[in-house]
């Protein structure tokens, strides 16, 4: 059975007054492509929209006009380079519900920034992913939160996620979820 595409990271999850999955959360990101043992793995999964309606669209695995088949997190490059030039190209994935579905590419929504969701295991179902809003990233040279731009040398689909950068100390126990009110996420690219 197909699954979505999954990036692993290690970090853990901060929830907004503890909860996770009802307020807001931020990855306390600490490597953004670790071994497949490391510790404190997560999986993300990142959704395209659907135009018109905001509908996530979490794809599997993408067929081009040609029918090759493109899988992984390459789906996300290749719709940002070729997504207007190939608008019948068929990408195949889940709703945000877990429902099998496929859809042409020039249905998405090709300059949103990407809803990201993470996971404790690759098999975890779709429905119990915990939203991201905001991604920190240690830096022993800030004592607090310091409101960044995306990490040039990121790669998508991390790069064109949904959230605001952050720069932390190391050591941060707890993120004041308000800073979040100050800055809004970027819907677009």
């Amino acid at each position: 059975m197909a699954k979505a595409v999954a990036q692993r990271v290690s970090g853990r999850l901060l929830g907004e007054n503890g909860a996770k999955r009802n307020g807001r959360t931020a990855l306390f990101l600490t490597n953004p492509k670790p071994d497949a043992d490391a510790d404190d793995l997560l999986f993300l999964r990142f959704a395209f929209v659907i135009m018109g309606t905001e509908a996530p669209l979490f794809p599997s695995f993408l067929i081009d006009d040609w029918g090759g088949e493109v899988r992984g997190t390459a789906v996300y490059q290749w719709v940002k380079e070729n997504g207007n030039q190939f608008p019948r190209a068929e990408i195949f994935g889940f709703d945000g519900q877990g429902n099998a579905v496929q859809r042409f590419v020039r249905e998405l929504e090709l300059f949103a920034r990407l809803p990201c969701t993470a996971y404790p295991t690759r098999e975890t179902p779709l429905t119990d992913g915990t939203p991201v809003h905001a991604i920190l990233l240690p830096d022993a040279s800030v004592t607090e939160p310091v409101k960044i731009k995306r990490p040039s040398d990121l790669k998508r689909p991390l790069s064109a996620a949904r959230v605001t950068w952050w720069q932390v100390p190391p050591t941060l126990a707890a993120f004041n979820f308000s800073l979040l009110d100050e800055t809004p996420t970027p819907d677009f690219i």
